[in-house]
């Protein structure tokens, strides 16, 4: 940031002295038409051309190139056309006062869609660099969160297999540490899944089928009513990504309400954006999570081990959804959105741009 404010500035201080130099060059110009009639043609090109590659060089403000632009072209045309009208100089040499105005608009208007794509580029450059951080943290997150239960679990499985006697007892504990040595394996592949590139989808979710989808595949392990409310048409996320967040927002409803509770599953579309996730029937989030969730900077704090802690409470356990969920929804240029729900209880869904 501090780099970025240094380099504004020198990029305005340069422009200010590039126009001074173009101030001066004007000054002289309209010397030499006023004292050297016969030169009207070679300063008028001297202002074209200093204006053409000073104004490349560092584009000052429109209202300064308007305002000494025209005052040019009135000068040039109050000291030409008396000359004009006394039959000295031909009337076509009036066109020379149009020219400078007519290129100062064409050079501003290239210059500004110059600056502009530029100006893009570096944005897009500025949102790839945060996402490459946020991968970087939510890798070196996933990679705490799993492996180091896993290691304990290990550890304390070898402990036990080591001093146990009966060899029933230890082929079942060399059965539990092969199924933690898989869980490890697949840890591996999400520590590195997750550190993939996040970014624009290559297809977009249809609402429906995937709300209901999910719904389905809950509905068999779960006891609360799962319903769905689809309104949304095409959503711009990866539909696998989607599935992912989805899946951990009714992990968490089912982690705030209790048997019989209502789980809906919901998207909806707005002028400008699409919303699509879960609310419940629960006691609903605590204040300060739902502040946190909707606290857009979250994912660029620097204390990274203090973000979890953040998205967390009494019934969110760790917080490592809930920022799973916002890597998904960064990923499509959206954001986490946090509330009460139409049932009481909490409601969390991505807010994406519409497709």
């Amino acid at each position: 940031m501090v780099w970025g404010t240094a380099s504004r500035r020198r990029e305005e201080g340069r422009a200010g002295a590039l126009f001074l130099l173009w101030l001066g060059i004007l000054v002289v110009c309209g010397l030499f038409l006023l004292l050297v009639p016969s030169v009207e043609l070679a300063a008028v090109e001297i202002v074209v051309l200093s204006f053409a590659v000073l104004y490349g060089f560092g584009s000052w403000p429109i209202v300064r190139t308007v305002v000494s632009v025209s005052a040019f072209a009135v000068v040039a045309a109050a000291i030409m056309l008396p000359r004009v009208l006394r039959g000295d100089l031909p009337a076509v040499e009036l066109v020379e006062v149009v020219t400078p105005v007519v290129l100062a608009a064409v050079v501003t208007y290239h210059v500004r869609r110059r600056d502009d794509a530029i100006e893009t580029a570096e944005a897009l450059a500025a949102a790839d660099r945060r996402r490459a951080r946020a991968r970087e943290r939510l890798g070196r997150m996933t990679s705490h969160e799993l492996r180091t239960p896993l290691t304990i679990a290990r550890g304390y499985v070898d402990h036990l297999a080591a001093s146990e006697p009966d060899d029933g007892r230890r082929e079942d504990l060399t059965t539990v540490r092969e199924e933690l040595d898989q869980l490890t394996r697949l840890a591996d592949r999400l520590v590195r899944a997750v550190s993939l590139d996040l970014g624009a989808p290559d297809v977009l979710s249809d609402d429906a089928e995937l709300l209901d989808d999910v719904r389905r595949r809950w509905a068999f392990v779960t006891d609360r009513e799962l319903v769905v409310r689809a309104q949304a048409g095409p959503v711009p996320v990866n539909p696998e990504r989607l599935r992912a967040a989805l899946d951990t927002l009714v992990e968490n409803s089912v982690r705030y309400t209790g048997p019989g509770d209502r789980i809906c599953l919901f998207s909806e579309a707005f002028e400008d954006r699409v919303e699509i996730g879960v609310e419940d029937s629960g006691p609903g989030m605590s204040a300060d999570l739902v502040a946190t969730v909707n606290r857009d900077d979250v994912a660029g704090e620097d204390d990274e081990n203090d973000v979890s802690a953040q998205l967390r409470d009494a019934y969110s356990q760790t917080g490592f959804g809930l920022r799973i969920v916002q890597g998904i929804a960064r990923s499509a240029d959206g954001h986490l959105v946090a509330g009460r729900g139409a049932d009481g209880g909490a409601r969390v869904a991505l807010v994406v741009p519409r497709a």
